[in-house]
């Protein structure tokens, strides 16, 4: 389930226009629909740890044992959809922790007797 979700996560932040900042030269085409050739053509001269560098990964396709989506994002687009995912997730945690926890129901939650001998 949770892989469902980074999987759906990434397809959708994979979609959105890469955003070129101050002194790059912004991108003809999104990563993920130029071809190889594109790719390696505009990563020469890049180091593999520069923050314009781009990289691709082959996701699993849910419902498929062998299909794999191509997704190509920049190493800084990479960070960022890490980022985004880790503070969803602690804000998950977060809202978990204050709400809804086994030890104590909110007070507005709590059944009413049902007149029963406890």
């Amino acid at each position: 389930m949770h892989r469902a979700a980074s999987l759906a996560l990434l397809i959708f932040l994979s979609a959105a226009p890469v955003l070129a900042s101050e002194g790059d030269t912004p991108l003809a085409r999104a990563p993920s629909d130029m071809t190889g050739a594109e790719i390696d053509l505009y990563n020469q001269g890049r180091a593999s740890t520069d923050d314009d560098y781009i990289r691709c990964r082959r996701l699993e396709q849910v419902g498929s044992l062998v299909k794999k989506l191509r997704v190509c994002n920049t190493n800084a687009d990479w960070k960022r959809i890490a980022d985004r995912g880790n503070q969803e997730a602690r804000d998950s945690m977060e809202w978990i922790q204050r709400g809804f926890s086994s030890s104590q129901e909110p007070k507005d939650q709590i059944m009413p007797s049902t007149g029963r001998p406890q």
